[in-house]
């Protein structure tokens, strides 16, 4: 299969993964770690030595880029407004806590930034990655 197959290749044709399940499992597993991470108090943090804000945008690339593995062409923009309501929900939370933790705008900036470039990624053909890693490590069959 070309590279132009596997971009024109739909999720209505696609094959089903063979490991859903754990995919799924692993992004929630990703969701859990980054909303400690973010809500837990700084002490506890470990410093990256990369800056708050390219934190924030890593992870929410990393999280839209993996779900966006997952679902659906059609799914992209509700995967957009969930990751960004997750993000501002983080800031919210950390506002409110009184954890030594305080609501930034910038940080949801970022994971907006973070959400905007997964999305432009799994938008050009990109979001068929999990299919082709399970085909390519011989996990799956090819799509009918």
């Amino acid at each position: 299969m070309s590279a132009s197959d596997t971009q024109s290749m739909t999720l209505k044709s696609a094959a089903p993964l063979r490991f859903a399940r754990y995919w799924w499992l692993a992004g929630w597993l990703m969701v859990l770690f980054i909303t400690v991470s973010c809500l837990e108090p700084p002490r506890y943090v470990p410093d990256l030595h990369v800056g708050d804000k390219l934190e924030h945008a890593g992870a929410f690339f990393g999280l839209t880029f993996w779900f966006g593995g997952l679902m659906p062409r059609r799914s992209y923009s509700r995967l957009a407004l969930l990751m960004l309501l997750f993000g501002a929900g983080i800031e919210v939370a950390q506002g409110a806590m009184g954890w030594g933790r305080d609501m930034d705008i910038r940080d949801f900036a970022a994971d907006s930034l973070g959400v905007a470039a997964a999305l432009g990624f799994i938008y050009t053909g990109l979001g068929m990655w999990m299919w082709q890693i399970e085909r390519i490590l011989g996990l799956s069959c090819d799509p009918p």
